[in-house]
């Protein structure tokens, strides 16, 4: 059976995500990728993708683009519920930047690794810089950078150098805590996982507590 150049392409991301997810960005090859997705040819990554730059950017993008629709489908119902020139809770844009992420993770039997994928690479500055440029980029990837902004906004207590540095405690706390999450669901713990929504309702307290406390 042929594999269509569509389906490769899918297959090779998938690959990439979790082999990236389990050894770190740097802690695999573009030949190793193509290996595990069973290619024969040991360009199939470079052929599909070109560059290793652009492979992760391929990774994230397609994670990000449902996730950013999610945001602003939740953010134009809650400016909605709010009402005209009313603005929005503090744990309204918390749980804007929360719940289309807790939505990507797996469940039993059903793993998911862009999360955990997500955590290795905030540990890489070039990756790090990468998925900056995309979240500042036009249309709906430009959303995380929306919350973010809305977020700064009410931290004027804060001295200026302070709130980007809260900020960060934000977003690292939420992207580890969903990894840690991600890789619970896929090592099928004997034990009952605490269920999802209660999960995820939690990381927006505490990431709201992140944010708001002195």
């Amino acid at each position: 059976m042929t594999i269509r150049p569509h389906t490769t392409r899918q297959l090779l991301l998938d690959v990439a995500e979790r082999l990236y997810a389990e050894r770190g960005v740097n802690g695999v090859s573009l030949r190793e990728i193509g290996a595990a997705a069973g290619q024969r040819n040991t360009g199939a990554v470079r052929y599909h993708f070109g560059s290793k730059p652009q492979l992760l950017e391929a990774v994230i993008a397609r994670r990000m683009a449902p996730a950013n629709e999610a945001r602003a489908s939740f953010l134009a119902e809650a400016e909605a519920e709010a009402g005209e020139g009313a603005a929005l809770t503090t744990r309204t844009l918390v749980e804007a930047l929360v719940l289309p992420l807790g939505a990507q993770l797996g469940e039993p039997g059903r793993p998911s690794w862009y999360l955990r994928f997500l955590a290795q690479a905030f540990s890489d500055r070039e990756v790090g810089r990468l998925i900056s440029e995309l979240r500042y980029g036009q249309g709906r990837t430009a959303l995380w950078t929306e919350v973010q902004e809305r977020v700064l906004a009410r931290l004027d207590w804060l001295p200026p150098e302070r709130r980007h540095e809260r900020w960060m405690f934000l977003a690292s706390f939420v992207t580890h805590a969903l990894a840690d999450r991600e890789s619970l669901i896929a090592t099928a713990p004997s034990g009952p996982l605490t269920p999802h929504d209660d999960f995820v309702a939690h990381v927006v307290d505490v990431g709201l507590a992140i944010i708001t406390r002195p």
